[in-house]
């Protein structure tokens, strides 16, 4: 399930069968569907977690191979687009970037920002499965397949 963020008092929570997402004020108790619910957006995940930058949310859907960027105040789904490979993986931000890991297909560099931008494709011709999320430390990328454990780097 993609795991809960949340951002200046609020909780944003993408998944589930009926593919949504949803922002809610933090802070109720019991049932807080019509006194905390902000809004409530069709785009969703099974298995990645969003990330947060700039007034936005972003991840891409493993469920329908789909880019999503979402405004975090009102959430209007800024773009939808169709990805070519399925990730597992959460992404990773990083210096205005998002790194999405697919399973087999590579790694995809796109433009943190509000219009849809791919900025690169990195394959590595191991032929394994990438499920694990993506971890920067120390200027590299960790990438762990089921088979291997890759630090990127210069």
């Amino acid at each position: 399930c993609p795991s809960i963020v949340s951002h200046e008092g609020v909780i944003y929570v993408i998944g589930g069968r009926q593919s949504k997402a949803i922002a809610i004020r933090a802070g109720g108790k019991g049932d807080v569907t019509d006194s905390h619910r902000l809004w409530e957006a069709k785009a969703g995940a099974n298995v990645c977690s969003p990330v947060i930058h700039d007034g936005h949310l972003y991840w891409v859907s493993d469920r329908n191979k789909v880019a999503y960027c979402v405004r975090l105040k009102d959430g209007e789904v800024i773009y939808a687009e169709r990805f070519p490979n399925q990730p597992y993986a959460s992404p990773l931000l990083g210096d205005g970037k998002l790194y999405i890991v697919t399973r087999n297909g590579g790694t995809y560099v796109l433009a943190a920002s509000p219009e849809f931008e791919q900025l690169a494709h990195n394959e590595l011709d191991d032929h394994s499965t990438f499920n694990a999320s993506p971890i920067a430390a120390n200027g590299r990328l960790l990438l762990r397949s089921d088979r291997f454990l890759y630090c990127i780097g210069r």
